[in-house]
């Protein structure tokens, strides 16, 4: 870990975490938080980054937007009335 990677994690940023590091601290966080520890609001930062990759590795995947099948006469519906 460089010294870039010390100073942004000082910061909050877990942007510099593998997937693999992130789910660890994670889940040892969670278990702090189970024993009676306060890290409530530091969890939700763990959940948003996993949040934010999930996310952005589905748009790699997917990267065209479906169509919506939103008709004027309904979801699923044909237009030909």
């Amino acid at each position: 870990m460089g010294i870039l990677d010390v100073i942004g994690r000082a910061l909050g940023s877990l942007c510099s975490l593998s997937d693999e590091e992130l789910a660890e601290e994670r889940e040892a966080l969670r278990m702090r938080q189970v024993s009676g520890e306060d890290h409530y609001d530091e969890l939700h930062s763990y959940d948003d980054e996993m949040v934010r990759r999930a996310n952005e590795a589905y748009d790699r995947e997917h990267p065209e937007p479906l169509n919506p099948r939103h008709r004027e006469h309904g979801w699923y519906l044909p237009n030909d009335d």
